[in-house]
């Protein structure tokens, strides 16, 4: 199959490469076919808190591919209708550009175009979007709401919370409104504006469907932990955009949907909270990367397998410890079961990971556990997560 330029179509759900799609008249005059495609492979899988059928991908778009991806302080984020859908609209716009990409790809010979969405996070240029975005890509051109097209550079990107954040040479930019996730409230209105199909500046709205969401890679990828969950209309292309709350803040930043088996959106729409990627942000521009607490630790949760041979129903189950890690130096090992973290009672993988997240580098932490039926308590320092 010959593949033209900037044309080729990966199409990951299916696990091919398609031929390229040329302009219908109808979709050409909304310029549907024309927005570009998308890049990255499948950034979630099976969702734990979702049925078995449902995929989570991100909603970057790329290469005409089908493809799917403080403050205000004390003050309330929670939403009662004070403010309309068209005021949060016509204040937030300016804030949310359009990311174009494109990179290399020497194996197809030619190039693959990509496009999503982002927030200017301050007015002297710098703006934040998802990782899977623009991790990788060759060139970034940033499109203003006024439509006023920009080089754009990588400033710095984390894989581990899917953040990162680019710079255009442009100053006095329409800096957003940032809020927090702290006072959120499951039901409350959520606004979502981004470049869904490489459509420009798309609103709508939803409510909040879930707080603390923990969205599982189908990549060797970390977890994403502590999402919110929306039910606002995001697809392909909104990937970065802003999930903005009641009070014409942002709350998040949109990351990745969850389809059924027909590949078909079902209404779940994952974003980071605007506490984490704001934190993440700042340490990305200030050095480059940003830095995680680390145990050391592979594990899963505890399955009836597990439970009648270990003789525990509920925990953290240790596959693997890392050598020379903060757990292997505390004296943790394989088939331990985590049941408390530092004073927190541990579930589940997920509920380690969380709380393992929510510490910091340096932290000396107790950690109980069952060792062939016997509780124990050992204690770690968390150390800095090795780069890779």
């Amino acid at each position: 199959m010959s593949i033209d330029q900037d044309l080729a179509t990966w199409d990951p759900l299916a696990g091919r490469w398609d031929e390229p799609r040329r302009e219908a008249p109808a979709a050409a005059a909304a310029g549907f076919w024309r927005s570009p495609g998308l890049r990255n492979a499948i950034v979630g899988g099976i969702v734990g808190a979702l049925a078995a059928s449902a995929v989570l991908v991100p909603i970057a778009r790329r290469n005409s591919s089908t493809v799917v991806e403080r403050r205000l302080g004390a003050q309330s984020s929670s939403t009662r209708g004070l403010v309309s859908v068209a005021t949060i609209a016509a204040q937030a716009r300016p804030w949310v550009v359009n990311i174009n990409t494109t990179q290399s790809a020497a194996f197809l010979g030619g190039r693959l175009a990509g496009t999503g969405s982002g927030v200017i996070l301050r007015s002297d240029g710098y703006i934040l979007t998802s990782a899977h975005v623009v991790n990788g890509v060759d060139t970034i051109e940033v499109t203003l709401a006024s439509g006023e097209k920009l080089k754009a550079r990588s400033v710095g990107v984390d894989t581990d919370t899917d953040t990162a954040v680019i710079k255009v040479d442009r100053s006095n930019l329409p800096a957003a409104v940032i809020g927090t996730e702290r006072n959120l409230h499951v039901g409350d209105t959520a606004v979502a504006i981004g470049s869904p199909l490489g459509l420009q500046q798309t609103v709508t709205e939803g409510i909040i469907s879930a707080l603390g969401r923990v969205v599982h890679p189908a990549s060797a990828s970390p977890p994403l932990v502590d999402m919110i969950q929306t039910d606002a209309a995001i697809t392909h292309g909104n990937s970065g955009g802003a999930l903005i709350n009641g009070d014409g803040a942002v709350i998040g930043i949109n990351t990745a949907i969850a389809t059924g088996p027909d590949s078909a959106a079902v209404g779940i729409a994952f974003a980071t909270p605007i506490d984490i990627a704001v934190a993440v942000a700042h340490e990305l521009i200030a050095t480059g990367h940003a830095t995680h607490p680390w145990l050391g630790v592979t594990g899963g949760n505890i399955t009836p397998e597990t439970a009648k041979k270990f003789g525990v129903t509920e925990g953290a189950f240790m596959l693997q410890i890392s050598p020379g890690g903060p757990a292997a130096r505390a004296g943790m090992r394989s088939n331990d079961v985590v049941i408390a973290f530092g004073g927190e009672t541990i579930k589940s993988m997920d509920e380690l990971v969380v709380a393992i997240r929510n510490d910091m580098v340096g932290q000396r932490v107790a950690i109980r556990l069952i060792r062939r039926g016997h509780t124990l308590t050992v204690h770690a320092t968390l150390a800095e997560k090795p780069r890779t």
